[in-house]
This record gives structure tokens, C-alpha cells and sequence, in this order.
């Protein structure tokens, strides 16, 4: 009798998680779909690129980078509102838990008051998030993605910035980042490829130096970030040094490292919460 119930309680489980998995595929197509029909581009990142490039967990809302035109002074809320405004029946906006927040949440349901899930929409300039020309990003079952070099270092950002919170729900978010990342290095040397190559000079570069990609101050961090994952998990020391970062070495002290979940949240970061693109102080 044990069995059997051992048994339906994980089919339930799958099945919950399997239903899941496709409110949030269903997010995904319809919030891409309005935004590629207002003229903005937009790639996935988070969770969900995980799950779209192999990873085997399932992801629990859509995290979207939205790529405004240069000239726009669009922020993230007016796209949360254009998303809004455009289907009413599907996405509805709440209100955070500060009462002092300017923000709102933007949710996706199929059907009203049915199951939702969250999708985050950013802008690029946010927790080193790039700006990158459309024909970079990734198509996966219809859904853009950013390259998944970019996913994989910034999952790693992930695993910093929840080990290091001062809240305790966020600091056990860890543990799931650390098993992304395991999973998402399993699937490195067929997605990446090579990782050094020769410039259109014949200079001998990495995937690492494509600076569209991935900014200075982001590539510092996320050497240290390497090491201290490696610190962590000594035997994944050789995934890290076969994608060319060193694993041992000096840490430099870091203070006030915007975490994913501050991107939105804070209207008192001192890192832009928008990024007006067609001015170069921005960037």
C-alpha cells in the first residue's frame, strides 16, 4: 500500500509540474507574440532558457529581456502595460508587497482565476543584461532566447547573488542554482563549442572576449564568481577550466552587487532600473 501511494504521490507531482511547464510555455508565446507585433525584440534568459536548452528542471515563470529601439525611452513598465493592454484576458498586473513600490507585477493566466505564473520583463543595462542585434538571439520551439554562453554565466550571477542575500527564502534559492548549473555545464561542450578562436586579425580571442555579449565589469565578476563555485563544488573544477577559467586564485572584495530579485524591486539602486538606449551616459 505504501508503494502505490509512494507511487501516485510523484505521478500527481509530475503531472502538476508537466501542467505547469506549459502555463509557463504558454506565457512565453503569447507575451513574444505581442511584443513581436509591436516591433520589439525580446529573448528569454533565466529558468526558462534553462529548461528550453536541456536543462531538466522546470522552470516556475518567464524571465524576458525586452530590446527597445535606440531611440526609445521605454521603460519596463510601459511594455508591462503595452503586454497588459494588449490581452486582458490572459495577463493582469498586481501590486508588490512594499506599499512604497512603484512597479507591478505582471502575471499570465489561461484561463480567469485559473493558475499563473510571473513574467519578469527587462530591459538591457539590469544586472549586466546585454543589448544584442536579433540576429544573436537563440530560436527554441518558437521562443528567442539569449545565447546560451550568456544563460550559463549569468545562472552563475544567480547562485552569487541568492548565496549572498540577507533573506533567508532567497539564500535557499542556491541550491536549485547550483543544480542548474551543474546541468547546464553537462550540455557546455556541444552548445558552446569551441571556446577560443581566431579573430578576423588573427588574433587568438574566446567566446569570452565577445564584448556585445558580455561586458568588462561582468566578465571580472563572473571570474570570481568561478572560483567560488569551485570552492563550492570542487569536482566541477574541470567543467569551468575546459571553458578556459582559471579556478583557483585571489577574490576581490564586492559590496552592493544587485541581485536579480532588486533589479525591479529597488527604486533606490544605484544601477538604472531603465536604460534610455539612445543616450550613451546610460551605458
Amino acid at each position: 500500500m505504501a508503494k502505490k501511494a509512494s507511487a501516485r504521490s510523484h505521478a500527481s507531482k509530475t503531472e502538476s509540474k508537466n501542467a505547469h511547464l506549459s502555463l509557463v510555455l504558454a506565457a512565453a508565446h503569447a507575451v513574444v507574440g505581442i511584443l513581436h507585433r509591436n516591433g520589439l525584440p525580446c529573448a528569454v534568459f533565466g529558468s526558462l532558457a534553462c529548461k528550453m536548452y536541456g536543462s531538466a528542471r522546470c522552470p516556475k515563470d518567464v524571465d524576458l529581456l525586452v530590446f527597445p529601439s535606440y531611440q526609445s525611452d521605454t521603460l519596463a513598465e510601459d511594455i508591462k502595460r503595452l503586454i497588459f493592454d494588449s490581452s486582458p484576458r490572459h495577463f493582469f498586473l498586481t501590486l508588490p508587497r512594499d506599499p512604497t513600490a512603484t512597479y507591478r507585477i505582471l502575471h499570465y493566466r489561461d484561463l480567469y482565476q485559473g493558475p499563473n505564473c510571473k513574467v519578469d520583463i527587462l530591459i538591457p543595462g539590469i544586472m549586466h543584461l546585454p543589448s544584442i542585434h536579433k540576429r544573436r538571439i537563440v530560436f527554441r520551439e518558437n521562443i528567442p532566447l539569449l545565447p546560451f554562453a550568456f544563460v550559463l554565466l549569468h545562472k552563475l550571477q544567480g547562485w552569487d547573488d541568492h548565496r549572498n542575500s540577507e533573506q533567508a527564502y532567497k539564500r535557499g534559492k542556491q541550491h536549485q542554482d547550483a543544480g542548474d548549473l551543474r546541468r547546464m555545464m553537462a550540455l557546455a561542450s556541444t552548445e558552446i563549442g569551441e571556446v577560443e578562436m581566431t579573430d578576423s586579425r588573427g588574433k587568438s580571442i574566446t567566446i569570452w572576449d565577445d564584448e556585445e555579449l558580455f561586458g568588462e565589469e561582468f566578465m571580472r565578476l563572473t571570474r570570481e564568481r568561478v572560483v567560488q563555485y569551485c570552492n563550492a563544488f570542487p569536482d566541477r573544477k574541470e567543467g569551468w577550466e575546459a571553458l578556459g577559467f582559471e579556478t583557483e586564485g585571489a577574490l576581490e572584495l564586492r559590496m552592493g552587487v544587485l541581485t536579480i530579485g532588486d533589479a525591479e524591486k529597488d527604486p533606490e539602486s544605484p544601477l538604472p532600473t531603465s536604460l534610455n538606449l539612445g543616450n550613451p551616459e546610460a551605458l
